[in-house]
């Protein structure tokens, strides 16, 4: 285990203390990294953090990413924020005509976060991490990430071929994500059986806006060609009575997926709820906030996105 450096923060206000400790899980093109933060008081769970910025921006130890890593460790979860390679940086149009692109670049970053995971598993003991308690979690491109991460285990694609054998996240958690398909509606697995558990998707909690304009709230569909958002997902769950909770945004759009640091109740009850004590819920939960106003993140498109001349 090839460990760079170590640095330790001690929070004054309060009893946390959590050390962090930056690793390189693989080497590609470039040099991924991860950071770790344990917390003194660890209540057993490991959340991996995989941060947004539509495949094209991004890094795991921005401003925003780290302070909220900091605030989950603060909360008693270690956390594992990972780098992924930006399969779309320089791209100005995403759209039908590069679909081709925009699917490598997804499944590019499952292939890292997959790689990130194994990594963490087989250095479990020295990381003081329970493989099996590790929890997907992911902002805007990151919540696509782990959606599909976990689609893509229980489908046995080749992204996800360097997770060890049997592993199954604990939960997924994601915020304002979707899943991409070339079969049509999506479907984990054999849906069918029952019986076998590693090929049901995980335990997942959903936040999106029901006004979204990058990541769709509902889909986008052509032929047998989708991208699912959250709304479509909840209804796949609904239908082969998978445990899922979700959160809808009224009026809101893209800002939902900067909403983690003021949903970790909601993630506490979740994690004790679905995974602890292993309820198979299914909450719909629709949520109109006067306190978040519209901005222009609102009204923000894939277009703004990558095209620079047209960004806010």
């Amino acid at each position: 285990m090839k460990r760079l450096y170590i640095l330790f923060f001690v929070v004054i206000a309060g009893t946390c203390c959590y050390a962090q400790q930056t690793y390189v899980f693989v080497e590609r093109d470039s040099t991924l990294h991860l950071d770790v933060y344990q917390p003194q008081a660890a209540n057993g769970y490991t959340i991996v953090h995989v941060f947004g910025g539509g495949f094209i921006d991004g890094a795991r130890n921005k401003k925003w990413d780290s302070d909220y890593c900091r605030m989950l460790a603060e909360s008693g979860y270690t956390v594992v924020a990972i780098d992924y390679r930006l399969g779309l940086k320089g791209v100005k149009k995403v759209g039908l005509s590069s679909i081709d692109v925009l699917e490598n670049a997804m499944m590019m970053a499952v292939e890292d976060c997959s790689a990130a995971v194994a990594y963490i598993v087989s250095n479990a003991a020295a990381l003081n991490i329970d493989p099996d308690k590790i929890i997907l979690e992911g902002v805007s491109a990151g919540a696509i990430t782990v959606l599909m991460t976990d689609y893509a285990r229980c489908n046995h694609l080749p992204a996800t071929a360097v997770l060890p054998d049997n592993w199954k996240p604990a939960g997924v958690v994601s915020y304002s994500g979707a899943i991409f398909s070339r079969q049509g509606k999506v479907k984990w697995g054999d849906t069918n059986n029952q019986a076998d558990s590693a090929i049901r998707p995980a335990p997942t909690m959903l936040f999106h806006g029901t006004v979204d304009k990058i990541v769709p709230y509902k889909q986008i569909v052509f032929g047998k060609l989708g991208m699912f958002g959250s709304d479509a997902l909840a209804k796949r769950y609904d239908k082969f009575n998978m445990p899922y909770r979700i959160f809808r945004y009224t009026d809101l759009g893209h800002e939902v997926s900067i909403g983690g640091p003021k949903t970790i109740d909601e993630l506490n009850l979740f994690v004790q709820q679905y995974i602890t004590e292993g309820r198979k819920l299914h909450s719909d939960i629709t949520v109109r906030d006067d306190d978040i106003q519209p901005s222009d993140f609102t009204y923000f498109t894939r277009k703004d996105l990558y095209n620079p001349k047209k960004k806010k």
